[in-house]
């Protein structure tokens, strides 16, 4: 869960997204590449979607595209360097 000092970062209306991503953040689709190296390619929406639906979480459209944009922000980052 966040700390209470993370928490106070994001706009209410932004907290179910997060939430949502966090209870699939382990899902990714990657590539291991023989001579070192990982390309997070994203997330694995069928894994995705059981993990969702097993945390209670009812996915709406809206909340789909604001999952999709943090996964985006998430991939950048794990696939620099």
């Amino acid at each position: 869960m966040l700390r209470p000092e993370e928490e106070a970062a994001l706009w209410p209306c932004h907290m179910p997204a997060l939430e949502a991503f966090l209870s699939v953040q382990t899902q990714w689709r990657r590539t291991v590449f023989p001579m070192g190296g990982t390309l997070h390619e994203g997330l694995d929406y069928s894994a995705a979607e059981a993990g969702l639906r097993m945390a209670g979480i009812e996915v709406t459209p809206d909340l789909w595209q604001a999952v999709r944009h943090i996964e985006a922000g998430a991939k950048e980052v794990l696939n620099e360097g």
